[in-house]
């Protein structure tokens, strides 16, 4: 016979449907969690989790959205800090998942609603760290400081750097977006 369930609001079922795949994504990894097994978790049947996401990659795009509100939230008491301290704290509190950021960075050339994520995600932080600067990057040269600021970050994510190491590519990186806001505000003699 079966067992009376007492009816879930839908946005809390979001949240435990959401809770059981950042487990399985983390524990397990994105390959290795197949919605049939993400819905034995959840314990809801495979069909059910297709009424809250279209597909896995949207199931991924919000766990990433979830992460990324707490590390917001979390970053909201660092903004006073150094910003070689923020960039600092940015690597410590993504290694833990970096084969995770590997995957978002794997699916971004298969998938629409990953590459969106992505864009956004980049958007945000650089957003969030640039107005630190004591002025604008000039815009001719933005581009590559940013990226060069992005590709180390995503560097010292993904490789097991040591701690000092980790902390003097900060510096590295906070300095050399420092210098080309400085440069970019400093009037060029004639």
């Amino acid at each position: 016979m079966p067992r009376n369930r007492r009816p879930v609001p839908r946005e809390e079922k979001r949240e435990e449907l959401l809770a059981a795949a950042a487990e399985l994504f983390v524990v397990d990894g994105y390959e290795a969690t197949s919605m049939t097994r993400l819905a034995r978790r959840a314990g809801v049947t495979p069909n059910t989790l297709y009424w809250y996401f279209r597909d896995k990659d949207e199931l991924l795009v919000a766990v990433a959205d979830r992460f990324t509100d707490a590390l917001l939230h979390e970053h909201a008491s660092l903004t006073g800090r150094p910003l070689a301290a923020q960039l600092s704290w940015l690597i410590h509190r993504l290694r833990p998942v970096r084969h995770l950021v590997a995957t978002m960075h794997g699916r971004v050339a298969v998938s629409d609603a990953v590459r969106t994520w992505h864009t956004g995600f980049h958007t945000t932080f650089e957003a969030l760290f640039t107005r630190q600067l004591p002025g604008p990057i000039a815009t001719d040269r933005r581009p590559a400081e940013i990226a060069v600021a992005t590709f180390a970050l995503e560097g010292a994510i993904t490789h097991d750097l040591d701690d000092e190491t980790t902390r003097q590519l900060c510096a590295v990186v906070a300095d050399r977006l420092h210098h080309a806001a400085t440069v970019a505000t400093t009037p060029r003699p004639e």
